[in-house]
């Protein structure tokens, strides 16, 4: 297995190991590279967030680690993590479960914020 900027890549790991939260949707990545060329893994809207177990999320994000190629994964990830139709406060558990599960592969976090944040905001 190699080193991915400080993070362990488990090549073990298949889809059937996380095939349940990979059938959620929960997240995925495009294919898609930003401008550095780092790979894109994007969470996209939905209203359960806080419903997804932790230890699901962090096999499911180690899993979403090892596909890029080793050559694309050391420019770093770009998380988009989209929190329309959902609870603000459901974003740091994601937050920490990332950190955790590759902290020196997140290039950048990009965070679409709650449809409802302004309104909490000014009250």
């Amino acid at each position: 297995p190699g080193q991915t900027a400080g993070f362990h890549r488990n090549e073990d790991m298949k889809a059937i190991d996380v095939l349940p939260i990979l059938k959620e949707k929960v997240a995925f990545l495009s294919g898609g590279r930003d401008r550095r060329g780092g790979p894109i893994l994007t969470f996209p809207a939905r209203s359960n967030h806080d419903r997804i177990r932790p230890d699901d999320l962090r096999r499911l994000v180690a899993y979403m680690a090892t596909i890029p190629s080793e050559e694309v994964a050391r420019h770093g990830f770009t998380v988009i993590v989209d929190m329309r139709g959902s609870k603000w406060d459901s974003i740091k558990p994601l937050l920490k479960i990332l950190q955790e599960s590759f902290p020196s592969c997140i290039h950048v976090a990009l965070i679409i914020k709650p449809d409802n944040f302004w309104q909490k905001q000014r009250t």
